[in-house]
């Protein structure tokens, strides 16, 4: 499979971020009152009658903001079978992209042919597309790639057909054909338009633009600096969304979760369209949450907003 065949039959665009948190309720609840959105549950996700019995469930919520669907998580919630740790770190911020795929044998034998590593659910490593069912039911098949060829953790789900009409209700709407983005609602606190890219610190550019534009068939939109985090970037469209690819000009990366420098690739934010930068400003003064105030751009402080920099523009340049 070459990769202009796999763009086209098997990646066809973004499952979720995800956003790794402490405490699910007060996640839930700071959404709720920040963003203004609700938290989907795991019961309005899915039928359980189609999933293995034993699947760990209240660990997570989907938060829908702008055409991206945030996975909020809780390691501590996250039971595994056979005292099995989860694979993520503690504390808050954002640890990993996931996409759908519609063939996550073929995916995982074309990635490892091109020298990327992939292990299943279980932790194992993955040869020759020998991908396990799921823990999750017998008709989805999930892989990992190894942050060590890939820079940043990416997870690609195969969901079988069974599940996507459900899913489709409250889940995910965009696996309805007839989705389209809606307009902001007349109650959006932010006045959310969409979403503009994903931003990721890198101290490997080359690697980053290799796997999104030769392993994978991105399409480089454009390059340029980045002043807020002082740093060369690349910005690449893949299945759908634009990555930023950030390289420090300092050389180093600080890890979001341990606070120490890192070598590994850092997801630290997501840049939003919004109706007026205005109206977020006094949303986010009456929340009590800390932002700085650039000519046309409004950027929070992670500390104070789950770890993450939510980036507010009223442009529409990525």
């Amino acid at each position: 499979m070459n990769a202009t065949a796999l763009m086209s039959t098997a990646v066809p665009m973004m499952f979720h971020p995800t956003l790794v948190v402490d405490d699910l309720r007060q996640a839930t609840e700071w959404f709720q009152r920040v963003f203004g959105r609700r938290g989907v549950r795991w019961e309005e996700k899915y039928d359980f009658s189609k999933l293995k019995g034993d699947y760990p469930k209240d660990y997570s919520i989907f938060i829908h903001i702008g055409g991206v669907v945030v996975d909020v998580l809780s390691p501590k919630l996250l039971a595994l079978p056979e005292g099995k740790a989860a694979p993520y770190p503690e504390g808050h911020g954002l640890s990993d992209i996931a996409w759908y795929t519609e063939d996550a044998r073929a995916l995982a034998r074309y990635l490892t042919s091109r020298g990327i590593g992939v292990r299943d659910q279980n932790g194992s490593l993955v040869e020759d597309g020998h991908l396990p069912v799921s823990n999750l039911a017998d008709d989805c098949y999930i892989l990992w790639t190894l942050p060590e060829d890939t820079g940043l953790t990416y997870e690609f789900l195969e969901m079988g057909e069974q599940h996507r009409e459900f899913y489709s209700r409250q889940g995910d709407p965009r696996l309805n054909p007839c989705w389209t983005l809606p307009a902001p609602a007349a109650d959006d606190p932010l006045g959310v338009v969409r979403n503009l890219h994903h931003t990721i610190l890198t101290l490997d550019l080359e690697r980053a633009e290799r796997l999104y534009t030769q392993i994978l068939p991105g399409q480089v939109v454009r390059r340029g600096v980045d002043a807020q985090w002082g740093a060369e970037s690349v910005f690449i469209e893949f299945a759908g969304s634009v990555l930023e690819f950030a390289r420090p000009n300092s050389g180093t990366i600080t890890d979001v979760f341990t606070g120490e420098a890192t070598d590994t690739d850092s997801y630290v934010g997501m840049t939003y369209q919004v109706v007026d930068l205005e109206r977020v400003a006094r949303h986010f003064t009456q929340q009590r949450i800390g932002f700085v105030r650039e000519g046309e751009t409004l950027v929070t402080f992670p500390a104070e907003t789950m770890g993450v920099r939510w980036t507010f523009v009223e442009g529409l340049r990525p």
